[in-house]
């Protein structure tokens, strides 16, 4: 069943979006009509031609609007406004017939009672506008609060033959910056200093350091170049940096952050007292929604693992965990999921719209003795709007096998 939501879902993006906006906008306006106002809606005839034509006008707008979102500038400032608004409008509108199919079974009873169709209607009204005014409350707080806070998340992994020396060495992760998208300017600066107020022995960045907007690589690279830490400062590329250009990514940033090295099928040692390694490769940038991948330069790569230490890889897509772990890569820090930037207020945030695209959705995980952090990403994709999913840096503290330590979140997070 999953499996189906998800191909509807991102098989025809485009004309999937185009369907569900020209629906909704239908069902918000006749809700806003009839119940908010208390005014008579245009009648069910009206009401369909009007969805087939917003639904045919959205199939034309919505490329238009990705494109002009990806050119930035005035006209990507329209788009996102207007793609923003569209994610309003579809989450109020499956409120809203959520609302209506709950009410069902209510109303019917109340007609059985002898209650009157007016009557009825004032019930569902009653109940309509707490829940409707809930969520367009919750969706604010998403684009205010719930999308600027930053949660501080701190884990202590055990690595096999992790030499003694390097215990407690300190992994700053983040991910997804999404330069060009909302994370510019002294945004971007405040994350900076705040990674490097945690006094860091490595940091990495796991992909999709830009969004879509070339004219952001060279001022976005310069205030990485800030980006400070005992043993190195490491990244590699996402699927949307490859959208921008993945040599553009990598001049700009051999150009204006030097001391960030991007790992590109490589293996590198660590500048440190034992042998530790950190291993990286590019994001395909295709099928980003792709399960059960096998990306022939993890394949490579594993081949260049060295044997007197531990590896940890950086990768974008979580969904290369299973591959990395079956090729012997101890520790795999990944993110692109943006752990669903929408997610239901359960323990954990583990309802969120990432499960549609990928098991390994946020948080930790564990398979074939290997270990998968998945970072829920400094930035945004598309609407800069997060529920339940605050942004996130990750200290993972590196600890030797052999001692009790937790790898469940209650037990490892501090």
């Amino acid at each position: 069943m999953k499996g189906r939501i998800r191909q509807l879902l991102f098989g025809r993006l485009i004309l999937t979006l185009a369907l569900l906006l020209g629906g909704m906008q239908v069902v918000v306006g006749h809700w806003v009509t009839v119940v908010l106002a208390g005014r008579e809606g245009p009648g069910l005839g009206v009401g369909l031609a009007l969805a087939a034509l917003l639904v045919a006008a959205n199939a034309h707008l919505v490329p238009v609007l990705r494109r002009a979102r990806r050119r930035g500038g005035f006209p990507g400032m329209v788009a996102r406004a207007y793609m923003g608004l569209g994610v309003v409008t579809i989450l109020l509108g499956v409120a809203v017939v959520a609302t209506w199919l709950g009410f069902l079974p209510i109303g019917g009873l109340l007609s059985l009672l002898g209650a009157s169709t007016e009557w009825v209607f004032q019930v569902f009204r009653l109940v309509s506008i707490p829940i409707v005014g809930a969520i367009a409350g919750m969706l604010l707080w998403g684009f205010t609060g719930g999308q600027s806070y930053v949660t501080h998340t701190h884990l202590r992994i055990p690595l096999e033959d992790l030499p003694e020396d390097l215990r407690g060495l300190r992994i700053v992760q983040t991910s997804d910056l999404h330069i060009g998208n909302g994370m510019e300017g002294r945004r971007l600066e405040r994350l900076v200093e705040r990674i490097n107020a945690l006094d860091p022995d490595l940091v990495v960045v796991t992909g999709d350091l830009f969004d879509f907007d070339p004219s952001a690589l060279e001022r976005g690279a310069r205030t990485l170049a800030g980006l400070r830490a005992r043993y190195g400062v490491f990244a590699v590329l996402g699927n949307h940096d490859t959208y921008v250009g993945a040599e553009q990514v990598a001049m700009a940033l051999r150009e204006h952050a030097p001391a960030l090295r991007l790992l590109r099928k490589e293996v590198v040692r660590l500048p440190v007292s034992a042998p530790l390694y950190l291993a990286g490769i590019d994001d395909p940038g295709r099928n980003w929604t792709a399960r059960g991948v096998d990306l022939p330069d993890l394949q490579a790569l594993a081949e260049k693992l060295p044997c007197d230490g531990p590896t940890v890889l950086l990768v974008h897509r979580p969904e290369a965990f299973p591959q990395a772990a079956r090729l012997g890569f101890p520790l795999v820090l990944a993110g692109h999921t943006h752990g669903g930037q929408l997610a239901l207020p359960t323990f954990g945030g583990r309802l969120n719209l990432a499960r549609l695209m990928t098991r390994y959705h946020r948080g930790l995980f564990r398979e074939n003795g290997s270990v998968l952090y998945v970072n829920r990403g400094a930035g945004v994709a598309g609407p800069a709007l997060r529920v339940n999913c605050p942004r996130e840096i990750t200290t993972i503290e590196l600890e030797r096998l052999d001692l009790t330590v937790g790898l469940t979140p209650e037990s490892a997070l501090s």
